[in-house]
């Protein structure tokens, strides 16, 4: 252990001393769970033995944490998962040892399960490379990277639902824990924690300013509105993002449903979003005005991606989509020749009920030869997948 290492756990142990002592605790999501308590550390041989049988060694930050201070209990969300609660508890899979390929960066959107996951099956382990070490309600966790270019950082997930994964910005897990512990101290919003960027307010107004990227110029202003108390600069650097960003889809997203002149704001922001070349989907669909036009515009063109994405909204966010959506326009994505594009179609199809495709449908699945694909032609036609994911007709491709 380095001498940084032995002071960043002192520095950690007498934080969680300081919360427990305070007269009055603090309002944070979970402590009911667990008071700021952690049970005894994991001996030495029950984490060498956990590597041995994954064939794996743990980050080092992690490691430390887990032999030297606790083993579970206090932590963000309703605590820390225990290691032996944390995967695979009953077989060894070796997926620990399998390279998980997310990076720093923006979140991971629409259909990121299908770009870097397996479809579902019996046989099926949801990135692999991770394992859980807190849970946040619901079906929100963070999972730690154990293996990949990635590891030792932290990726927070909604493993059942529409957000997809996002790699935190603390370079470890002693580094992400001491924030969670300092940000309770100080009265921020800890729900699902590890969302706020982990810099202070003049830094976030000057990222907001000038970030590299709308989505870290999103980020940072949604940091800005997790702080306890928000000074007069950070209001109105939010109103100047909201009146001026370059991207219609920050001016959305910060955009604030209380603002008097929403309705206008909105509309103007709209009319910006579908001025750009692409247009900004995103935008509309955070505003509520995405319509069926404009898909079908973004459909039509010829860059893969663009149609994707359109393609996506149009299956899965169904935003704008008052009636029935042109059987034409599943029947053409259905016979394309990309497999994301086909599995958005077989979706129209569900979810508009064009049960004329049917036969076609059942036809793609005696040639298709992409495993999405095909999970989503039993998906849509109900003949419904074994195993432990999926057991549902109607869940999403999240």
């Amino acid at each position: 252990m380095t001498d940084d290492h032995q002071a960043r756990l002192i520095r950690i142990a007498g934080k969680l001393t300081a919360l427990r002592d305070m007269p009055e605790p603090p309002k944070a999501f979970g402590v009911a769970s667990h008071g700021f308590r952690l049970a005894d550390p994991l001996p030495e041989a029950a984490v060498a033995e956990f590597e041995e049988r994954h064939e794996v060694s743990l980050p080092a930050a992690f490691r430390l944490f887990v032999t030297q201070l606790g083993s579970e209990g206090a932590g963000p969300g309703h605590g820390l998962t225990r290691l032996t609660r944390s995967c695979c508890r009953y077989r060894r899979s070796g997926h620990l040892a399998r390279p998980s390929g997310y990076l720093p960066g923006p979140r991971y959107r629409d259909d990121w399960e299908q770009r870097h996951e397996q479809p579902p099956g019996p046989d099926r382990i949801l990135m692999p490379g991770t394992l859980v070490v807190a849970d946040h309600g619901c079906s929100l966790v963070t999972r730690l990277v154990v293996t990949g270019p990635a590891r030792g950082r932290l990726i927070n997930l909604d493993h059942d639902g529409p957000v997809g994964p996002y790699v935190v910005e603390d370079p470890d897990f002693l580094s992400w824990y001491e924030r969670w512990l300092d940000e309770t101290l100080a009265g921020y919003d800890v729900g699902w924690f590890g969302e706020r960027l982990p810099l202070d307010e003049a830094a976030l107004i000057a990222v907001l300013a000038d970030g590299p990227s709308p989505d870290r110029r999103i980020r940072a202003g949604e940091s800005l509105g997790m702080a306890p108390v928000i000074s007069t600069a950070g209001l109105a650097a939010l109103a100047t993002a909201v009146t001026s960003d370059d991207a219609p889809v920050v001016r959305a997203a910060l955009l604030r449903p209380g603002d008097d002149q929403r309705e206008s704001a909105a509309r103007e922001i709209a009319g910006a979003a579908r001025a750009r070349t692409p247009v900004d989907l995103e935008a509309l669909v955070i505003l509520g005005l995405l319509t069926l036009d404009d898909v079908l515009a973004e459909l039509a063109t010829d860059d893969l991606e663009r149609r994707r994405a359109a393609a996506y909204r149009l299956a899965w966010d169904r935003g704008g989509v008052d009636g029935a959506v042109p059987a034409d326009v599943a029947a053409e994505l259905i016979a394309d020749p990309d497999p994301l594009l086909r599995s958005h179609g077989i979706a129209l199809v569900q979810w508009f009920a064009i049960t004329a495709l049917h036969p076609e449908l059942r036809r793609m699945q005696g040639d298709e030869a992409d495993p999405w694909v095909r999970h989503w032609l039993d998906w849509c036609l109900h003949e419904r997948p074994t195993g432990p994911e999926r057991t549902g007709l109607l869940d999403p491709p999240f």
